[in-house]
């Protein structure tokens, strides 16, 4: 993404972030005056904290698909066409050959 669409899009995650995690711990205070405890404004704190980090999260996640398929339109790629097999054996995670995992079930 390219410009101010991409700043729109995610130039308000810091607001999004203290917001939730504002909101959770003031609507915690607030149960905390209604019920005469001062724990659950803690509890709100943290719940706020897991909303505001999930939804960066999120974010991360989207704006990194956005970049990828920035990427592919770049070299001419159709970046909304389905992966290929080959596509989605990128990862880091390193198997074993079959021989291997073939002998492994023959252990057991």
């Amino acid at each position: 993404m390219k410009g101010m669409k991409s700043f729109g899009r995610y130039g308000s995650l810091g607001f999004e972030l203290l917001g939730s995690i504002a909101v959770g711990y003031y609507l915690g205070v607030w149960l905390d005056k209604k019920a005469g405890t001062h724990w659950i404004s803690f509890a709100g704190f943290l719940l706020g904290c897991y909303a505001g980090f999930r939804a960066l999260f999120k974010a991360a996640k989207t704006m990194q698909r956005d970049i990828e398929n920035d990427e592919r339109l770049a070299r001419g790629e159709d970046p909304w066409a389905p992966k290929s097999k080959e596509d989605d054996d990128d990862d880091d995670i390193p198997t074993k050959p079959k021989e291997i995992r073939d002998g492994d079930d023959a252990k057991r």
